[in-house]
């Protein structure tokens, strides 16, 4: 099914190679942290490849087959309709049911409370593939080597972090996903 999904990723982004690049790197980065935390490759692989499907598609392409609840619970950040509707797309038209895959294609941009090692792979790999050009992406993979979920902290602060320089309100969501992440964390022996 790899193979199918990047022929088919490959030509639904062939007019944005940057976003191509980004998706195969994503891959390799989501790929190699599975090796690290003994994941399914193909599980991985997938949402990997997937995860941007319907990056540049419009407004109005990315809610069409979505439930009314999501676009209603996200009306103030359609930024992650993206997500959603690539997700969508992937159980409608090629019959993935594994909630796994799903919800790491779901909750990429933002992470969510109490993600699967897969979800938290998915996440950390899209800040930190090597063709991001952010200035703590190195680091933010090193950390992933050693720690998932504090990985996963790092990248929900940096986000946030990033929209409060743009004058954005980050999400709910976001927010409550990054408290739990730091909870989480502050709850481990140093």
């Amino acid at each position: 099914m790899i193979e199918e999904l990047k022929k088919i990723v490959t030509e639904k982004l062939k007019g944005h190679p940057k976003r191509l690049k980004h998706v195969l790197g994503v891959y390799e980065t989501a790929i190699s942290l599975a090796h690290v935390y003994n994941l399914d490759e193909e599980k991985v692989g997938i949402a990997a490849l997937f995860h941007d499907y319907a990056k540049y598609d419009s407004l109005d392409k990315q809610i069409e087959d979505l439930d009314l609840e999501i676009i209603k619970r996200f009306v103030d950040t359609p930024v992650i309709y993206h997500a959603f509707a690539a997700a969508r797309t992937l159980e409608l038209y090629f019959g993935m049911t594994d909630e796994d895959v799903l919800n790491a294609i779901r909750y990429h941009v933002w992470g969510r409370i109490g993600m699967s090692d897969i979800e938290k792979v998915i996440l950390i790999s899209d800040s930190c593939e090597p063709n991001r050009k952010f200035d703590d992406a190195q680091y933010i993979y090193e950390l992933a080597l050693h720690d998932l979920d504090r990985a996963c902290e790092y990248v929900m602060k940096a986000s946030i972090d990033y929209l409060e320089t743009k004058k954005l309100v980050p999400a709910l969501e976001q927010l409550n996903a990054y408290t739990y992440y730091m909870e989480v964390n502050r709850g481990k022996i140093e």
